[in-house]
């Protein structure tokens, strides 16, 4: 993986200086190109073709048309060859050559010929334009400034945080991050900062000073359901997730896989031992039994192998790291799962350069408890009003009793009846964990109903997830923590013509009698032990819930409290929900860990 960035004027100083910034990304080699009315710059990590032959930006044959590239291109090899035979010369045998010779043959239209996880911007000297595109699902992160004079990309938010436009709040993109712990698919949190969202491309005329085309070349849809038996179906899984493993094995350097002992990881080592040597895996644990999922991953790593590497980790690691994360994180980011992804990385960094993720999974085969949630909030949200009152009352004691932060929302979704969208955004939120806090709070992300367009509830909550959740917050996450110790992580998962061939697959067969990835866990139902199959689902996380009760009580306090640079939050409610944590009344730690890592970044960035 590389950090890229490039302006619409030449100051060679400037594009270095700001190169610095993407340092992690990419310290192996560098590569500028300050001519022709532009400064390009561009870090590298070297994974394929190690040489100076791999160096950026690259060219085509005669200069007209150079690239700087984060990412990899996974089919670059067929891709290659079909170029050869319309007569391209190719100096390098990187996958980042065919960006440059693809787009002399095809345009933009080479697009469609791409399988990989990338971000990139193409110079067209002749017609003198930069052309940017992103992959499909957003893996690789893009994001843009356009005032009408100035034109700036970069990989990262701090190419502008430390360039010289305003840094203004985005008051949408913080309300956004208020109820979802990060910023929306299409802006940062910097007014003007805009993300170039999820399978889109943009051409910028550098004549006209202008945006000329930019739009969507990619949508997934769960439309034109498969009618066929699951014996079939369970087929064709196996072997696409086995054609997409193999296909991002592709490197120079060496690899391995992150394993929780989930059911996603566990498949992709699975897979990989067939084609790997010696394969290495990755996992941490931390202090509490309750989130330590070792025995899983020990049992997967004993079943097919592998060189298995765990490391211990407790609240003062916790702490050590908090400070660090607003560097890297550099858009707000409230997602308490970084921690653990941060960690992990650092461990498998110091054995591979490559780490392939099961991120994904999850969101494609129906893995999250909350989609059986959703359908059964639906329900009771449609009830007649005596029961919704019987049902609430109930919840009082209910929460009193199991001291579970579902019983506290679950209030929320028993009075005025709401369309489906709503109720999801209410599910899916950290906030609404009161009976209390209206649903107006929504009204600014009514566009988010876009994704509710099928009859099937949980058709609706995957498009949602696959559109929202994953690009703007797992797949963030996972981008910042590798890139941060300059790894590479990749996801099998998302190949596209594997989730493709997914959202065809009726819910009925990801979700049955209440078993999630039901379709995924049979057809490797005769690979995988049975404890990984029928364990249930542990997330990626951190004992923040206990932390903010113990270890890390004063340290929380302090960061959320003793803050007064911008008042964006009722600190009386705020402490409110603070005694309840510490009474056992309910876990609030996610809205918590969210200011917290807000006002951390603040004083980073914005001071």
């Amino acid at each position: 993986m590389c950090g890229i960035l490039g302006f619409n004027w030449e100051d060679e100083k400037k594009v270095r200086s700001l190169a610095e910034l993407l340092n992690h990304r990419g310290p192996e080699q560098e590569g500028f190109h300050v001519r022709d009315g532009i400064s390009i710059g561009h870090k590298r990590l070297k994974i394929i073709d190690l040489s100076e032959k791999g160096r950026q930006p690259m060219y085509n044959e005669d200069g007209s048309v150079c690239v700087t590239f984060n990412g990899e291109i996974f089919n670059f090899p067929e891709i290659k060859e079909s170029l050869e035979k319309q007569g391209h010369v190719f100096i390098s045998h990187t996958d980042t050559e065919v960006l440059v010779h693809g787009y002399e043959q095809w345009g933009t239209d080479m697009l469609e010929r791409l399988n990989g996880q990338f971000a990139f911007c193409i110079f067209d000297k002749k017609q003198n334009l930069f052309f940017l595109a992103r992959d499909r699902f957003g893996i690789k992160p893009l994001f843009y400034y356009c005032d009408g004079r100035k034109f700036v990309f970069g990989s990262e938010l701090k190419v502008f945080l430390k360039s010289d436009i305003e840094k203004k709040i985005n008051q949408h993109a913080m309300d956004y991050y208020m109820l979802f712990g990060n910023t929306p698919f299409d802006r940062s949190i910097l007014e003007g900062v805009k993300k170039l969202p999820a399978g889109s491309m943009l051409v910028y005329d550098l004549s006209a000073r202008k945006i000329k085309e930019n739009r969507r070349y990619w949508t997934l849809s769960f439309a034109n359901q498969l009618d066929c038996d699951e014996t079939e179906i369970e087929k064709q899984i196996v072997e696409r997730l086995d054609r997409a493993v193999k296909m991002q094995l592709i490197s120079d350097v060496p690899l391995g896989a992150f394993l929780s002992g989930g059911l996603d990881s566990s498949i992709l080592v699975a897979i990989m031992s067939k084609y790997v040597k010696n394969l290495n895996t990755f996992s941490i644990r931390f202090d509490r039994d309750d989130f330590n999922e070792s025995k899983y991953a020990k049992i997967v790593s004993d079943k097919f192998g592998t060189r298995h590497f765990e490391i211990n980790f407790n609240a003062d690691n916790v702490r050590e790291l908090i400070t660090e994360l607003p560097y890297y994180y550099d858009d707000p980011f409230g997602d308490p799962s970084m921690i653990p992804t941060c960690l992990v990385s650092r461990v498998a960094r110091q054995h591979v350069t490559v780490s392939l993720s099961g991120t994904g999974g999850d969101e494609l085969f129906g893995g999250y408890g909350h989609y059986n949630d959703y359908v059964l909030l639906r329900t009771l949200n449609n009830l007649p009003v005596p029961i919704k009152r019987l049902l609430d009352y109930s919840t009082v004691p209910a929460n009193l009793l199991f001291r579970k932060e579902k019983f506290n929302k679950l209030r929320g979704f028993l009075g005025e009846k709401e369309d489906r969208t709503t109720l999801y955004l209410r599910l899916f939120s950290y906030m609404f964990r009161t009976k209390d806090e209206p649903s107006s709070k929504l009204a600014a992300f009514r566009y988010l109903e876009k994704h509710f367009v099928y009859t099937d509830d949980i058709n609706n909550a995957m498009n949602y997830d696959l559109n929202e959740y994953l690009p703007d917050d797992l797949l963030v996450k996972e981008d910042r923590a590798s890139m941060a110790v300059t790894l590479e992580a990749r996801v099998p998962f998302l190949d596209h013509t594997l989730a493709e061939f997914a959202a065809r697959i009726p819910p009925r067969l990801k979700i049955k009698m209440g078993t999630k990835k039901y379709i995924l866990k049979k057809a490797f139902s005769d690979v995988l032990p049975y404890e990984i199959l029928h364990r249930k689902k542990q997330g990626f996380g951190v004992p923040l819930i206990h932390y903010f009760r113990n270890e890390l009580k004063d340290f929380a306090y302090k960061h959320i409290f003793d803050f007064d640079l911008l008042d964006y939050y009722d600190k009386d409610t705020l402490k409110i929900y603070w005694n309840r944590h510490q009474q056992g009344q309910g876990d609030y730690y996610r809205i918590f860990w969210s200011i917290m890592m807000f006002n951390l970044w603040f004083k980073k960035w914005m001071v």
